[in-house]
Order: structure tokens, then C-alpha cells, then sequence
């Protein structure tokens, strides 16, 4: 004879089931009692669903998780809480979210163990590697801001930084008395970069004459007519968008897209031409640069040294041309060359029998700089370069060397550019 079977219930759902029953309790309680009553049900509550949420990620139920740990940030933003559930979320595949959870738990979540903190940098490095970093910039405070349909900046900020997955992206900012503005912008893995948002003001109301009432005089009846004006501008430091930017340091600082170039001079020292001492002249090129950080140029150069060889009436100087490559980064560069050019050397006929050498010199090399761009079309940059020759130079008079140098030449030079 067969026994009947009893109900079997899971340790887990019995108390998943009691502590929903107390968070439903505690919820009623907190919206009855005072503030301060509130505030201990808020915190009873929130650790109830981090526990929830602590179990569940050690049972492997992820999703579950995720989902307490999400309803914990609710009540309270916990940087623990919150580098969890972005440790999850990178888990699950979803990342979007989880740079900004695991960054403050990087910074804020001082009680995590170390092997927890580890997870967080592994989690947030994964994550980082799927989007980019975008620092939205708009160009008046208080503007409500939807990102691909998300709300975002509650605080009302002018520019505030968000992570976003690789791809297209949609961002809308509106303001009352502005236009709503809307921006679509590509995202490319670990490649940061600004948007920027511009609200342009509604168009204002033309001036409406109202009629006054008659005024009964004595006479034939007039009419008074009243003119009711609009209210004008706002104070620049009420509101600075609306007015023209006059400030030369930042009117017509836009950045520019596409093929860009620049036409460049100005002076350089140059030393191991034949000697250490110092050779001076003149140098000037032209650069393209087809994006923000890649430009390439060409420039030519010529240098004679003053002073003489090993001061001896030696004359020697160095001519050619120069091939760059370079890379930018805000106001530093660093650039590959390729040089061709001359050595010559003359030796006085005064002094000696007259005597003239040539050495063609090709070379590689490098260059490092900054660059400054104090108006849209002026640019001034410093920079120092090293390159290896094909040879060195050793002048001698009869058995004595005069001067012996490396198959090297440095040179440094300060450039004004046109840009256009």
C-alpha cells in the first residue's frame, strides 16, 4: 500500500518568503510611522535585499542577484553594493551599466576584502574594453538629458561623463524657452571623446500693441494706445550663452573635421654638423593632419655654424629635407622621421689650401614637442629631435684631428604656423 507523498519545501524559498513578508511589513510601517522610524525601515530593508542578493550570487543564481542588488540601490547607494552588482552585470553579459557601479566601488567601497577588489578592477577593465567613456558637454546648466531614451543628469550639470557600448547613439537635451537639441554620435571601444549638446534659444515673441481703454474727455474721443515690450536679455552672468562669445582665447575654438593643414617657420639649432658647437638657420614646412591626432609633414632646414671647426676658420653647415609621421595627444606630440640632406665643410683659403667637401646624409630618427594654438589660425609649437646618420665627421688638419663626430645630429627649433 502506497504511503501519500508530502509536500517537500526548499530551505531557500522559505526564507525568500519570510523576508518578502518583512520587507512588505517594514514597507507599510515606514510610510505610517515618523521620518526617524522611516529611516530604520529603509535600513532594515536595504540590508535584507543585499543579503537576498549575497546568497543568491552564491547559490549562482546571477539573475536573481542582480536584481536584489539592484532593488538595494534603491533605498541606499552603497559603493559595495553597487561594485557587486556591477561584477554581475559584466557576468551576465550586459555590461553597460557596470563601469559606473565598479568606479565607485574602486573609490568608495573601503570594506571590500582584497580579493574582492580585485574582482572589481578585473570586472571594470572587461567592461571598459566593450564601450568608451563620453563626456557629454551642454552648453547651458539644468537641462534635462535622455540618452538613447534613458534619463540622465538629474543634477542638472553642463557636462557630465557616462560609459557607453560601442555603436550608435542617440542623445536629446531640452530646456524651457530652448529648442530641444539632438545629437547622434558613433562609439568606438576605448576610444574616449566629447559631445557636445547646443540649445538654441526659441524664437522671441514679436512686440503686441494693446488698446488701452477710451478716456472720457471733453471732445471728440481719444484713443490711447499702450505698447507692451518683451523683457529683454538676462544679465551675461544670469545667462552667458545667450550672448556672442567675444573672448579671443575661446571664440572660434571649434574643432574642425576633416583634412586640416598648417604652413610653418621659424628657427633651429642644429648640433654635430662636423662639430658640437651650435649651427643656426632657418627651418619651414607643411603639415596636413587628416583626424585630431595623426598629421604628416614636410619640412626643409639649413644650419652653419658660427663659430668654426674646432676653432679653426673652418666653415660647415648641413642643408635638407625632413619627413614626419606624428602622433597628438592634446598639446604633445612625438613624431617618426626620415631626413636627406648635406654636410658641407670648407676650409678658409686664407689659412689653408682651398679645399671643399660634401657628404649626403640620410638618416632616421625622432622628434618630441608641444604644440599651442592661442587663436584658430595661429599655432606655435617647440620641439627637439634626434637622428641617426648614415656616418660620422672627422675633420683633421694634416695629422691633427680637429673635431670627430658620432654619426648623430640633434636639433631644436620654435615654429609660428598658419593653420588653415
Amino acid at each position: 500500500m502506497r504511503r501519500a507523498s508530502r509536500p517537500v519545501y526548499h530551505e531557500g524559498m522559505i526564507r525568500a518568503f519570510g523576508v518578502l513578508t518583512l520587507l512588505a511589513t517594514l514597507h507599510g510601517v515606514a510610510r505610517a510611522e515618523t521620518g526617524t522610524d522611516a529611516d530604520v525601515a529603509a535600513a532594515v530593508r536595504f540590508e535584507a535585499l543585499a543579503t537576498m542578493g549575497d546568497r543568491a550570487r552564491a547559490a549562482g543564481r546571477l539573475q536573481e542577484a542582480a536584481i536584489a542588488y539592484g532593488q538595494a540601490l534603491e533605498v541606499r547607494n552603497d559603493p559595495l553594493v553597487a561594485g557587486r552588482l556591477g561584477v554581475l552585470l559584466v557576468e551576465l553579459g550586459t555590461p553597460e551599466q557596470a563601469p559606473e557601479l565598479l568606479l565607485a566601488a574602486i573609490q568608495r567601497a573601503t570594506q571590500a576584502s582584497t580579493a574582492e577588489r580585485r574582482a572589481f578592477f578585473r570586472a571594470f577593465e572587461a567592461a571598459q574594453a566593450q564601450g568608451a567613456w563620453i563626456e557629454v558637454v551642454v552648453s547651458h546648466a539644468g537641462a534635462s538629458v535622455l540618452l538613447d531614451g534613458v534619463a540622465r543628469n538629474r543634477a542638472g550639470r553642463s557636462a557630465f561623463y557616462v560609459f557607453v557600448l560601442a555603436g550608435k547613439h542617440e542623445i536629446k537635451a531640452s530646456l524651457a524657452g530652448y529648442q530641444d537639441a539632438v545629437v547622434t554620435f558613433e562609439a568606438e571601444s576605448k576610444k574616449d571623446r566629447p559631445v557636445y549638446v547646443t540649445l538654441v534659444p526659441l524664437p522671441e515673441a514679436e512686440p503686441v500693441e494693446a488698446i488701452a481703454p477710451a478716456v472720457a474727455e471733453a471732445g471728440p474721443m481719444k484713443i490711447q494706445r499702450t505698447v507692451v515690450a518683451d523683457e529683454g536679455q538676462l544679465p551675461k552672468q544670469e545667462d552667458p550663452y545667450a550672448y556672442p562669445d567675444t573672448d579671443p582665447r575661446t571664440a572660434g575654438h571649434e574643432r574642425k573635421s576633416g583634412l586640416r593643414g598648417s604652413i610653418y617657420a621659424g628657427p633651429v639649432v642644429v648640433f654635430g654638423v662636423a662639430t658640437w658647437s651650435p649651427a643656426v638657420g632657418p627651418v619651414f614646412g607643411l603639415s596636413l593632419r587628416p583626424n585630431e591626432n595623426v598629421s604628416i609633414g614636410l619640412e626643409g632646414r639649413a644650419a652653419w655654424v658660427p663659430a668654426g671647426v674646432g676653432g679653426e676658420p673652418i666653415d660647415a653647415m648641413t642643408a635638407g629635407g625632413i619627413l614626419s609621421v606624428c602622433g597628438h595627444y592634446r598639446w604633445a606630440f612625438g613624431c617618426a622621421l626620415g631626413h636627406v640632406g648635406v654636410i658641407k665643410i670648407d676650409f678658409s683659403t686664407e689659412t689653408f689650401t682651398s679645399r671643399s667637401d660634401t657628404f649626403v646624409m640620410p638618416g632616421i630618427g625622432g622628434r618630441l614637442g608641444v604644440r599651442f594654438v592661442p587663436s584658430p589660425s595661429f599655432a606655435v609649437q617647440a620641439a627637439i629631435d634626434v637622428l641617426g646618420l648614415s656616418r660620422g665627421i672627422r675633420v683633421g688638419v694634416e695629422d691633427t684631428v680637429v673635431s670627430e663626430t658620432p654619426p648623430l645630429m640633434v636639433g631644436t627649433s620654435i615654429t609660428g604656423s598658419w593653420e588653415f
